[in-house]
């Protein structure tokens, strides 16, 4: 890549994609692109979750708000101009990130091809249809393009501090952090921003968690912890009005925590149960033994990465079919075939070091 004005190093940008699932599957690629470019400025444009979470991987680079979607990036174009970066690194396919470079004049805008106005970048990565290659994948071929080969995936450390902040998250919940620490811990996510057909059974996550109690050495020692945001509260409250009287202690924990606490709590975790969401993929970047569910969407694009991972998924003949909420007559038949005992069955195992397939894939 081309230098930089006498004196000064060269800056390398990044835009981090604007979710967080896919944010941790570009971890590998970022990595490659710290590695190759260890002599650049590294700036990054991401979300407002992006710095607590990350910043501590990359400590020298520099971090930027990426401008919001739709017509949030005119305002933005004179601070990305004032970096007098060579090269941007798209991560995001959309249109308004690549407006945003090419506004600010980077010279090299590079991103992955068959997406919004590839005219407007100078290198397009190819790829397949969607679903022939992981998301993961997609992202080392984006950064490759630079020379930036794959590195070794290594795994998320949580942020300092989120051991504390999850202390203090079930403390507002009205627990004692001392007692949840004593036993073993189950996470489990039921929200999903996507949509519903992404959601899974309440009542399906609290039988799979009560299966996972029962299986523990001293049941009355357990604790599921039901996690997600404020707009996840009401899933979580059905999962916990699902949950029959039984050994062990429910808590849930929706709204208590930021991203940093709830990186404290499945650091902790013995296991974890979610949806194909955000958390599935926290979890698989801390290494936690993880049952992910998926719905309409494909996990051979998406799933979380990892050893530690089982996705559990059956799909009908309708799926993957990319929908937030169902279209055919019989609703939501891709979550309803993955059964809650097949759940349990996978935690178990995935804990327990047996990774190979069980209801589902590897991930």
């Amino acid at each position: 890549m081309a230098g930089a004005r006498a004196g000064r190093r060269p800056v390398l940008v990044v835009r981090l994609p604007n979710w967080l699932g896919d944010a941790l599957l570009a971890v590998r690629a970022v990595d490659a692109l710290a590695q190759r470019f260890a002599d650049h400025d590294l700036v990054f444009l991401a979300r407002p979750w992006g710095p607590p979470l990350l910043a501590e991987r990359w400590p020298a680079a520099r971090w930027l708000p990426a401008p919001g979607a739709g017509g949030g990036w005119p305002a933005a174009v004179p601070s990305l101009a004032r970096l007098g970066a060579r090269a941007i690194v798209l991560f995001p396919p959309s249109l308004s990130a690549r407006l945003h470079a090419f506004a600010a004049r980077v010279p090299q805008r590079v991103g992955l091809a068959h997406e919004a106005a590839d005219f407007l970048l100078t290198r397009t990565a190819p790829r397949g249809p969607r679903g022939s290659r992981p998301l993961e994948e997609e992202y080392l071929d984006l950064v490759r393009g630079l020379g930036a080969e794959p590195v070794p995936r290594r795994p998320l450390t949580a942020p300092t501090g989120a051991e504390g902040a999850a202390a203090r998250a079930l403390e507002a919940a009205g627990v004692d952090p001392a007692a949840i620490a004593a036993g073993p811990r189950l996470v489990v996510a039921p929200g999903a921003r996507y949509g519903p057909a992404k959601r899974w059974p309440a009542e399906r996550f609290a039988a799979a968690a009560a299966a996972w109690v029962q299986a523990q050495p001293d049941p009355a020692r357990a604790s599921v912890l039901l996690v997600g945001g404020t707009e996840d509260q009401d899933d979580v409250a059905a999962v916990r009005a699902a949950s029959a009287p039984g050994p062990g202690r429910v808590v849930a924990l929706a709204g208590h925590t930021d991203l940093v606490a709830l990186a404290g709590l499945l650091a902790r975790a013995d296991s974890v149960l979610a949806n194909d969401s955000g958390v599935a993929h926290l979890a698989a970047a801390l290494e936690r033994p993880l049952a992910v569910v998926f719905g309409s969407t494909d996990p051979r694009w998406t799933a979380p990465r990892g050893p530690h991972v089982r996705v559990l998924v059956e799909p009908p003949a309708c799926a993957p079919c990319f929908r937030r909420r169902c279209a055919v007559v019989e609703r939501y038949r891709c979550l309803r075939a993955v059964t809650a005992e097949a759940a349990a069955r996978a935690l178990l195992e995935v804990a327990a070091g047996r990774h190979g397939r069980s209801h589902g894939r590897e991930a």
